[in-house]
């Protein structure tokens, strides 16, 4: 750790209230972050006859990554802060954090267990409560230390069909570790690729618990987790940016660049990590494309998003293969819907602009954002926390699953046959849809029978994928319109009486109607 930075961890502020009283805010621990804390007043107050309250305010200032070597345009955050506060038994303290606007911040009385404080209590930038514990740890959210990443990826270690890989080393010297997580009992030729990094910006840390739910569930042993390790190749890369995440900052490494915007820069202008990164990007694509990249990051505002390329820029056949993914992620998932999407250019100084330029519609990458606060910017509804961002997670890999086309024994994937009976007509590029095509019906009655050659005996519900409008929302927001669900809509309950051929049929009720994949989900 440089010298600026072993300041930062040993930065100890002592400011007296009174002289009897003091209340002291530090930051000597793994990821504490905090910049300049200044008392603005203070005063004793009469509650009721024999309860007298102190009362203290204070300004809490976010401590600044180093200045960017590499961009100097690029102005340092402070997004970051993680703080003790000790001393505050029977007082109420008033803090005004100018430089981080989150509502409802994370607290912790204990250093282990997390909540949210109650809006009346954390309005943006203010703190404002009365405290019956001596200690508060505050932060963005539920800290994911570079110790526990360690911890967790020993432990995924351990699990069958996962291999880690030292793909290069931080400036500081920690190993950026890549999991591969594959059954290699099945040829590489036979499976999907994907590809997911996260904790390019250290502050993201709801990101980190997402990632952790989705590997979690990945490696474990059961007979869903080894039928898609038999049918795709994951490579994931929880942290590629250690040496920010160790020392606290916000979205720059130790020397001060933002990794995130660094990878269309020249190697002699770029930093190891993402060195290390577009090295083994070559190597592996030099074998076959990935057909998902997902780049995992957190968002200040209170709902979750996938950053979506505009067809303007790349093209509307990509376009609507992101909108494809995005719906499947979002069915299923209380978390996230398909109105609240983002759009933006493709740029090459991203890693998905990267993919672009050289893969074309051949790779889907593509942000995904989950919020510190709430979802769906219902701060009345279920709040972010490590259980339910976890189950985020696992929909996140049911969903690309169910984006490759890959059956699960819970989840059987029925697609629409390649040539069709007449009445229907191929689905245009002004829509979404599984796969290589979905069909649009001329007329009422035209049908469809789909076919898989095995489906277990058991109960399911039937889904099928309705596709929606490939268009670009606004950034602005003020641009409204239905988009459709992208997504699986309930069909029926559907009987397989005994092992062996599924057969379906389905009729087209109006002309338009659209004609995709089935999900079959079995009825546990």
């Amino acid at each position: 750790m440089n010298k600026s930075l072993a300041t930062f961890a040993a930065l100890l502020l002592c400011i007296s209230a009174s002289a009897q009283n003091t209340v002291r805010f530090d930051a000597e621990f793994e990821a504490g972050a905090i910049g300049a804390v200044e008392l603005l007043d203070s005063a004793r107050i009469v509650v009721r006859p024999g309860d007298t309250l102190e009362h203290l305010s204070y300004m809490v200032r976010g401590r600044f990554d180093p200045e960017n070597p590499v961009d100097v345009t690029l102005a340092p955050s402070a997004n970051w802060y993680y703080y003790r506060v000790s001393g505050i038994k029977g007082k109420q303290l008033y803090i005004y954090m100018p430089d981080n606007g989150l509502r409802g911040t994370a607290c912790s009385f204990d250093g282990k267990n997390w909540q949210h404080l109650p809006v009346n209590e954390a309005r943006r930038h203010f703190i404002d409560k009365r405290f019956d514990s001596d200690t508060m740890f505050v932060a963005m959210f539920d800290p994911y230390t570079y110790s526990y990443h360690l911890q967790r990826v020993a432990h995924w270690a351990e699990r069958q069909d996962v291999e880690v890989d030292t793909i290069g080393f931080s400036g500081e010297g920690r190993p950026l570790q890549l999991l591969h997580v594959t059954d290699n009992s099945v040829p590489v030729s036979k499976k999907a690729r994907v590809w997911i990094h996260g904790r390019i910006h250290p502050s993201e840390t709801p990101g980190s618990w997402l990632l952790d739910g989705l590997l979690e569930r990945l490696t474990d042993s059961s007979e869903v987790s080894a039928s898609l390790r038999k049918q795709i190749d994951f490579y994931i890369l929880p942290f590629t940016n250690p040496d920010g995440v160790a020392g606290g900052l916000s979205r720059s490494n130790t020397t001060g660049v933002n990794q995130e915007v660094n990878f269309g820069r020249s190697a002699d202008s770029t930093v190891v990590e993402v060195k290390a990164m577009k090295a083994t990007f070559e190597r592996l694509t030099a074998e076959r494309p990935f057909d998902v990249v997902i780049n995992n990051h957190s968002q200040m505002a209170d709902f979750a998003t996938f950053w979506m390329h505009r067809g303007e820029t790349s093209s509307m056949a990509y376009q609507a293969k992101q909108w494809a993914l995005t719906g499947l992620v979002s069915s299923f998932n209380p978390y996230i819907v398909p109105e609240q999407m983002s759009f933006s250019d493709v740029a090459p100084r991203y890693c998905e602009g990267w993919f672009w330029n050289r893969f074309a519609e051949r790779t889907v990458a593509i942000t995904l954002e989950t919020p510190y606060t709430c979802y769906l910017m219902n701060t009345s509804g279920e709040w972010v926390s490590k259980e339910n961002l976890a189950a985020f997670g696992r929909r996140v890999l049911e969903a690309l699953a169910e984006y490759l086309e890959v059956s699960t024994p819970e989840r059987f994937i029925v697609e629409t046959p390649s040539k069709m009976a007449k009445g229907w007509t191929l689905v245009g590029p002004d829509r979404s849809h599984m796969g290589e095509n979905a069909w649009s019906a001329v007329a009422a009655g035209a049908v469809v029978k789909y076919r898989l050659n095995f489906l277990p005996k058991g109960e399911y519900e039937v889904y099928r994928f309705a596709p929606g409008h490939n268009v670009s929302l606004s950034g602005s927001g003020k641009e409204k319109f239905e988009t459709g669900s992208h997504g699986w809509e309930f069909v029926e309950n559907f009987s397989q009486r005994r092992d062996g051929r599924f057969k379906y049929t389905v009729k087209a009720h109006s002309a338009g109607f659209e004609a995709d994949a089935l999900l079959l989900v079995r009825k546990r």
